[in-house]
């Protein structure tokens, strides 16, 4: 896929770039497939997991870029088939995919920051001689 092609109204490629690169989208969804065992469940869960394969979800040049060139595509609802969206507001919809990485990276994060506290909790707890969740109350317990 190339990088240096953009989607904006000055630097778009012609719609034959679009349907000649359909291969390259087709391999993609089957790629998903194949490592996944299902289809993707949307265009967002395909450039998320993409954007995963190659290491760039923190690399916002590449992540502009999938975006913007995944927005000319979809795939159809109940199947494996990758299509040209026809959908004409392609920039809307690599805004769409630009903000679904957002919040996976940002909700990773927050996991990330969860995972920490209860391991330093329980580094805590191991220093104090106490068992790891001595200090946290049962379940269904009133506050």
């Amino acid at each position: 896929m190339p990088a240096e092609r953009r989607a904006t109204a000055a630097l778009a490629q012609s719609p034959k770039y679009y349907y000649d690169h359909l291969a390259d989208f087709q391999a993609m969804i089957d790629r998903y497939d194949e490592v996944e065992g299902h289809r993707p469940a949307d265009l967002a869960e395909l450039y998320i997991w993409q954007l995963q394969q190659e290491d760039a979800l923190e690399n916002d040049d590449r992540d502009l870029d999938l975006a913007d060139w995944m927005a000319y595509y979809d795939i159809e609802q109940n199947s494996l088939l990758g299509m040209v969206s026809i959908d004409p507001d392609k920039s809307t919809r690599a805004r769409k995919l630009l903000e679904a990485r957002q919040l996976f990276v940002m909700k990773q994060r927050a996991e990330q920051r969860r995972a920490a506290r209860k391991e330093a909790r329980q580094a805590a707890a191991n220093a104090a001689g106490q068992p790891p969740d001595a200090g946290t109350p049962p379940a269904g317990a009133a506050a």
